[in-house]
């Protein structure tokens, strides 16, 4: 069996799939080679505004990460704005954005210089990451291997057979070192210190969410906050917007999933359907919506899938399978689930909550042609593309195969 690079399983993705061998081919070699789009559920939509509805903003955007053009639109609409998802930066992406504000302005364009933001009409209540019901994606592969065709029909087949695990891929983690994990994970020890001295000392940077956005602002702002207050890591590190912030300790949970899964893989659990003892959920028809979850002394229903519990102060130990596989990788890192609610920093903490184990794809076309793969899908919210490419490639290294 291959085994990963070194720089996946630093971040807990210790373990392929698929059988077949390593594939030459590379992604995102153009920003066209790799699209992707959110699906959204739009309940409420209306065409015409109306007192107490929030405008709807269809968004393109190009070479720019989800936070930069967040805070470029915001300046456009006179007002934060919400919205689903982190999209990649370095892609062709379309998400979909409201203002959170009634008072906002409702321009019918807005154009950044890397995304243009068209209204689509106006809904009661402002996005949310629940809005996302799936993502759309286009993607080519470049330079590749005779065997391509053969790769991609492999791990679509075990796609197909929920066999595919649902890591969290680079991009949650950042490609530089030290990765967004380590910082997260430095904070959910309470060491605010080393949290301060990796993120201004690590030089950390990368893409969909889970990093610093470009230019090393942040670096810059906690540089300042703590030359002007010597010492006090924790006033340093909230000179960093909220919602980064939150994204350090996700992505260490997010690297403590990882670290579970592989166990789980290690023990060849299956994780594809439901036993007595999982957490689990109803799948709808399309395969990629969730019911609400259920518990492990509940039978699982014939369209049940499991679930693995996210590290968290809300985390409980249920004995199950995948419980036991969680508690080991906690144990690995000297921690407990309380830790993941930060007395010093509470609007950082973060409860938990579950994750399927299995990639959910839908839809998937493909086809090869003389060294270039075109692949179309569909994905549940908040799994990773390149994860399901990892399968077909199995690159020496991802970043430069245009896996982050």
């Amino acid at each position: 069996m291959t085994e990963p690079p070194t720089a996946e399983r630093a971040v807990g993705m210790e373990l392929y799939a698929t059988p077949g061998p390593p594939c030459a081919g590379r992604a995102k070699v153009t920003p066209g080679d790799f699209r992707v789009e959110e699906v959204i559920s739009a309940e409420g939509l209306e065409q015409e505004w109306s007192a107490g509805k929030y405008p709807l903003y269809r968004v393109e955007k190009r070479s720019i990460d989800t936070m930069h053009m967040a805070r470029e639109l915001s300046s456009g609409l006179k007002s934060r704005v919400s919205y689903g998802g982190m999209k990649d930066s370095r892609a062709v992406a379309v998400q979909y954005v409201t203002p959170t504000s009634l008072r906002s302005s409702r321009p019918a364009r807005v154009e950044g210089a890397r995304y243009e933001a068209s209204l689509v009409g106006y809904l009661p209540r402002p996005l949310s990451r629940s809005s996302v019901v799936a993502n759309r994606f286009e993607v080519v592969l470049r330079d590749c291997g005779q065997e391509i065709g053969e790769r991609v029909a492999e791990a679509l087949r075990l796609a197909e057979a929920r066999a595919l695990p649902n890591y969290y891929g680079l991009q949650r983690f950042g490609a530089s070192s030290p990765g967004t994990h380590s910082i997260g994970r430095a904070m959910v020890k309470g060491d605010f210190g080393g949290a301060v001295k990796l993120l201004v000392g690590g030089g950390t940077k990368g893409e969909e969410g889970a990093s610093l956005p470009k230019g090393k602002d942040m670096e810059t702002r906690v540089s300042k906050a703590l030359a002007s207050h010597p010492g006090e890591w924790v006033r340093a590190l909230r000179a960093i917007p909220v919602n980064l912030r939150r994204l350090y300790v996700q992505a260490y949970q997010s690297y403590i999933f990882n670290e579970a899964l592989s166990t789980a893989l290690k023990k060849d659990e299956d994780l594809s359907g439901c036993r007595r003892g999982d957490n689990w959920a109803s799948c709808g028809e399309d395969g990629l919506l969730l019911s609400r979850v259920r518990g492990v002394r509940e039978d699982p229903t014939a369209d049940a899938v499991p679930l693995i519990q996210m590290p968290g102060y809300a985390y409980r130990d249920y004995g199950s399978r995948f419980d036991r596989c969680t508690g080991e990788a906690l144990k690995a890192e000297g921690v407990v689930p309380a830790q993941f609610y930060l007395k010093e920093m509470q609007e950082a903490s973060s409860e938990g909550g579950f994750r399927r184990p299995h990639l959910a794809v839908r839809d998937a076309k493909w086809d090869a042609h003389e060294g270039t793969a075109r692949l179309s899908f569909t994905l549940a919210r908040g799994q990773y593309a390149t994860v399901l490419l990892r399968e077909m490639l199995k690159p020496h290294d991802p970043v430069a195969s245009g896996l982050f």
